[in-house]
């Protein structure tokens, strides 16, 4: 990998709704998936929506683990951006057996990227574009 992160794009489908719907077991899960990747905790914060739903943030040194919940779809997605060397994989496994998922996907964003061709390439705002920063 030559950039200077990696976003990983989880979602779980098919999860236990009651596990979806629970604040403190979402943030449990959450900070376990940082400690088996061997990221180091700095923080979280997680909110309850009404009627239901949860959404999350673990920060860790190595950048955050996002998560979104939908438990009357049975459905979470999960941000894992790391800086840093950790074993996202493994975050993703203890997560689904957490939730309870029958199924996951996954999807891997290179943020970022350096060298030939990706230094600067793609940017969406400023004088290069012909957009004004804000």
């Amino acid at each position: 990998m030559n950039s200077l992160g990696r976003h990983i794009l989880a979602e779980f489908y098919e999860c236990d709704p009651g596990m979806l719907n629970d604040t403190k077991a979402i943030e449990r899960a959450m900070k376990g998936a940082a400690e088996v990747s061997g990221a180091t905790i700095v923080q979280s914060v997680f909110h309850m929506f009404s009627p239901h739903g949860v959404s999350g943030v673990v920060v860790v040194a190595e950048s955050h683990l996002a998560v979104h919940t939908w438990p009357e779809y049975g459905f979470a997605a999960v941000d894992y951006f790391t800086c840093g060397e950790v074993n996202a994989g493994a975050a993703i496994r203890y997560l689904e057996e957490e939730f309870g998922a029958e199924r996951v996907t996954t999807r891997e964003v290179e943020r970022g990227a350096l060298g030939p061709g990706g230094e600067g390439a793609g940017l969406l705002v400023g004088p290069e574009s012909g957009e004004a920063e804000s």
